[in-house]
């Protein structure tokens, strides 16, 4: 850590060699997150980065070690600040949030999608009790063939990203992991993507596994009167 910064009651972090950008609380912007479910590998991406807020806690927040003057350098781990969070980004262009939303895929997991093939989620508050800011959730479904880039964010914009994969088998398991910091929102975009894509498919295949069941059942019962039948008829 190079530096602490206090900036309208905001304490922030600048990470040595990462360029962690600094924001205030009168340059908070709404905010768009996407699910992205990667078809092909049957799996969820997230991104995992740095967030100053994170390692205040996780370091100064106990009490145990005091909080360094405005300025001092930090001699600390920044993986204490590291969190995986969906795909996100601010609203700060005034673009429609699909296109806004679709270029941080882009930026950050390196994939291309179209604006109008993004699903609208839901919108919600975030921060109730610090920034009271909007966000929006958008669904996006890849492949590899939409892979332009391995992403990792906007080198201009000191963001420091990285892509993290979730076998679909594993999302329930991971959103209960309390040894993986993560946001409401991302749990509840687990959520979202488990109960609206996950049970119509799970539905659907066990409806057809039913089906050969009753037909299996059907064919074993018939079998099995049909040897009934013959047997009777043999004892006459």
């Amino acid at each position: 850590m190079q530096q602490l910064q206090v900036h309208k009651a905001v304490q922030t972090f600048i990470c040595s060699g990462w360029k962690i950008q600094t924001m205030g609380l009168d340059e908070i912007h709404d905010s768009v997150a996407i699910i992205i479910h990667h078809i092909e590998r049957r799996s969820l991406l997230f991104v995992r980065q740095f967030r100053p807020a994170i390692y205040f806690n996780r370091v100064y927040a106990g009490g145990e070690q005091e909080v360094p003057p405005v300025g001092t350098a930090i001699d600390g781990d920044p993986r204490l600040g590291l969190t995986v969070e969906l795909c996100a980004g601010i609203v700060d262009k005034e673009k429609p949030l699909a296109e806004i939303a679709a270029e941080e895929v882009q930026e950050e997991c390196g994939f291309n999608v179209s604006a109008s093939d993004l699903e609208r989620v839901s919108t919600f508050r975030t921060g109730v009790g610090t920034t009271g800011s909007m966000q929006t959730i958008f669904y996006a479904k890849v492949t590899e063939a939409m892979r332009l880039s391995k992403g990792g964010g906007n080198p201009a914009e000191g963001e420091y990203i990285e892509t993290v994969e979730v076998p679909i088998s594993q999302l329930y398991d991971f959103i209960l992991d309390e040894s993986i910091p993560k946001p409401t929102g991302c749990a509840f975009g687990v959520s979202w993507f488990l109960k609206e894509k996950l049970r119509p498919s799970f539905v659907e295949v066990m409806r057809q596994n039913y089906l050969q069941i009753a037909v299996v059942s059907s064919g074993i019962t018939l079998f099995a009167m049909l040897t009934a039948v013959g047997i009777c008829s043999l004892r006459k």
